[in-house]
């Protein structure tokens, strides 16, 4: 099986009620020794994702917009863009695989967003959506009764699954 290296991680930035989730999934990103990309919104970026990468050897990547100088932890690279649409499709540029972990609306706009931005379907990018306490149900159904229909092939580039590990073993499967 493939062992891909870089994932773009799309989540609510600041602190949120999904903070034991965030740290489980920065953990095993950074055992998986992937490079860990994520963005930052209004100088805010996902917390306890980052530090948990971070506390756990990996390797993280901020994308951030708006000139504004963030203050994130030693050894975080920050790159900057125009907005933060570009930022979020610099993180997808960057990133082998998107995920989305379960949070606000805004999280999945910007992966969505970024996705689209770097060429949807055409690009063959996988999309993980970690659903966890169903929080990606309306989606899933969305992707398997519209989307599919109408963009062919999403179904399969979009995995949905309540486990990360299941997930990133169904995006690295994609990858192969």
């Amino acid at each position: 099986m493939s062992r891909f290296s870089t994932v773009a991680v799309f989540a609510d930035c600041g602190v949120t009620q999904h903070q034991a989730q965030y740290r489980q999934v920065g953990e095993s990103v950074a055992r998986k020794k992937a490079h860990l990309v994520c963005i930052a919104c209004n100088g805010e970026w996902p917390r306890a994702l980052v530090d948990s990468a971070l506390a756990h050897g990996g390797t993280v990547t901020v994308c951030s917009s708006g000139g504004k100088t963030l203050d994130v932890p030693r050894g975080v690279t920050v790159e900057m863009a125009d907005d933060v649409r570009a930022a979020g499709a610099r993180a997808a540029l960057l990133g082998q695989a998107l995920v989305a972990l379960p949070g606000g609306l805004g999280a999945v706009s910007a992966l969505y967003s970024a996705w689209v931005d770097t060429g949807g379907t055409e690009a063959g990018k996988p999309v993980g959506l970690l659903n966890q306490q169903g929080a990606f149900e309306v989606v899933r159904g969305f992707i398997t009764d519209i989307a599919s229909v109408g963009l062919g092939g999403v179904d399969h580039l979009v995995q949905v699954s309540d486990s990360f590990e299941d997930l990133w073993t169904r995006l690295a499967r994609i990858l192969e």
